[in-house]
Parts: structure tokens; sequence; C-alpha cells
């Protein structure tokens, strides 16, 4: 069962990363969303905080609250246990490839990028749909473009989407029913 897990996951990695090397505006592609995208996102959430502040809708950055807390989780906690225990070669090195567009010199399992996506999202999808939704968008091509570059493999990134859904979900109701249970009563989203 776990050789075929294995062959699945190495099969699926190397149909993406084969993506890689076709062209300039491909790989300049691969390398935006799996580099730089994340960082495109902040901003774009920093703006939308900014305008919410300036609009004097303080009851909404509850979940920009709770999405700090998660991020915080995952990228701070699960991150860094999983890799203390469990030492994934990245796949641009385990399986020597040649042409890589991205390097990272940590281990890949589970994908930080993905928990930080995945956490961001669902901590803002359970109070805005469309900016959760497009918050999963961006989550998904941030990691099919790392698989495709070279950096983590399709199991990394699912796992990394599994765990930032959990930690949020896990945080959000430990917001809902302790922490802010007067403010949450006060200002919970619309069903």
């Amino acid at each position: 069962m776990i050789s075929v897990l294995v062959y699945i996951d190495h099969s699926i990695f190397y149909w993406l990363y084969n993506f890689s090397g076709r062209s300039y505006v491909l790989d300049a592609t691969i390398i935006f969303f799996g580099e730089y995208l994340v960082y495109l996102v902040i901003l774009f959430v920093f703006w939308h905080l900014y305008r919410l502040w300036r609009t004097h809708k303080k009851k909404a950055f509850i979940p920009y609250v709770e999405a700090l807390v998660s991020v915080a989780i995952g990228n701070g906690i699960v991150v860094s246990l999983f890799r203390m225990f469990y030492e994934r070669v990245r796949p641009y090195v385990a399986l020597h490839l040649t042409h890589n567009l991205l390097i990272d010199p940590t281990f890949s399992f589970p994908s930080g990028h993905t928990i930080f996506m995945f956490a961001l999202a669902t901590s803002i999808f359970f109070y805005d749909k469309k900016f959760g939704t497009f918050l999963y968008i961006c989550g998904i091509l941030i990691g099919v473009a790392r698989v495709a570059a070279g950096v983590h493999y399709p199991s990394d990134v699912f796992a990394g989407a599994i765990f930032g859904v959990a930690i949020s979900m896990c945080v959000y109701k430990i917001f809902r029913k302790t922490l802010c249970r007067k403010f949450w009563i006060k200002s919970r989203p619309a069903k």
C-alpha cells in the first residue's frame, strides 16, 4: 500500500515538474506563483485590514486574529515539529534533479507555504466566503507551483493543506466557544 502511494506521489510530481524548463515564460510563472505570490497575498491582506480599519469595522478583525493564531501554530509549531522528527529531503535533492527553479535548504514535509495559505484562507472563509475562496485558489496555485519547481512532493502540499484547514478550524472553534464568546455572539457571521 505504501509503495502504491509513493508511486502515485512521484508520478504526479514528475507530471507537474515536467512543466518546468520548457520556456522562460512558464518558468517565470512557476517561480512567481511558487515564491512570490504569497508575499502579494500578505500585502493584499494588510491592504484589506487597512480598509476595514479606515471604515471603522473593528469587529471584522476577528478572522484576521484567528488567521494570525492559526498561521503561527501551523508554521511555528506544526512545520517545525514535523521537520524535526521527519526529515524528508526535498525532491530536487532526493531525485537528483538538475533543473530546479527554486532552492530551499530545509526539509519538505509538510509544505509551510501551503499550511500558511490554507490556514489563512480557512480563517477568512468562515466570515467572508468570496475572499476566503480567492485565498484558497491562491493556496492551490502556490502548492502546484512549488511541486512544479521541484521543492515539494504533492503529498507535502496535500498534507500542508489538510493541516492548515484543521488548525484553522480548531482555532475558530476555540475563539467561538471561549476566548471571544461575548464578542463573537455580537459579531456572528451571517449564515
